[in-house]
């Protein structure tokens, strides 16, 4: 059985931090194919309160990873899975949507756009005090649309508390619910 796994992080939430490094290692784990699209580069000393500097930069990651991803043949593969951090969610919710994919998806925080191209393979992660998505909002989104919302309390958009030890149970929990929803 062939599988692929796409890690599509953040703006500023890399491939190589917790939880997309370990969501990664538990996908090779399965016997997964890993490519991870880097368009973090292109939110390099962008304003995040501007918009408007954030939908024009949206669209050329958009643009640069659906360049990358059409290159793949997603017809040889048995299965595929999206693993999305924030702006990620946006990424992978939209390009598998308009390309008629339905693909297992990953979500650790995401964004309130990514809803409306939810499907029924998704599972999401997010901590209750997350600066950047409105919970309640999210809490209702995943509801409408039956997605499991795994909400961690005191929480920030990394789901992590600033207390060591505790992020680390946040983070196993995360993973071993991600290793469950991986086939």
């Amino acid at each position: 059985m062939k599988k692929l796994a796409i890690i599509l992080p953040g703006t500023g939430y890399t491939k190589d931090k917790p939880l997309l490094h370990y969501a990664s290692k538990i996908a090779v784990k399965k016997g997964y194919d890993v490519i991870s699209v880097d368009y973090d580069r292109f939110f390099d000393g962008v304003n995040y309160r501007s918009k408007e500097e954030m939908n024009a930069v949206a669209g050329k990651a958009f643009a640069y990873a659906t360049e990358h991803l059409d290159e793949l043949d997603f017809d040889e593969y048995d299965s595929v899975a999206f693993i999305e951090k924030s702006f990620g969610t946006i990424v992978g919710a939209r390009y598998a949507a308009e390309k008629g994919l339905n693909p297992y998806q990953i979500w650790y925080t995401p964004v309130l756009e990514a809803y409306e191209y939810a499907t029924d393979r998704v599972v999401a992660f997010m901590g209750d005090e997350d600066p950047v998505a409105a919970v309640e909002e999210a809490r209702k989104r995943a509801e409408e649309k039956g997605i499991p919302l795994h909400v961690y309390p005191k929480a920030n958009h990394s789901i992590e508390t600033g207390d060591v030890l505790t992020d680390i149970d946040i983070l196993k929990d995360v993973m071993a619910i991600s290793d469950k929803f991986l086939d």
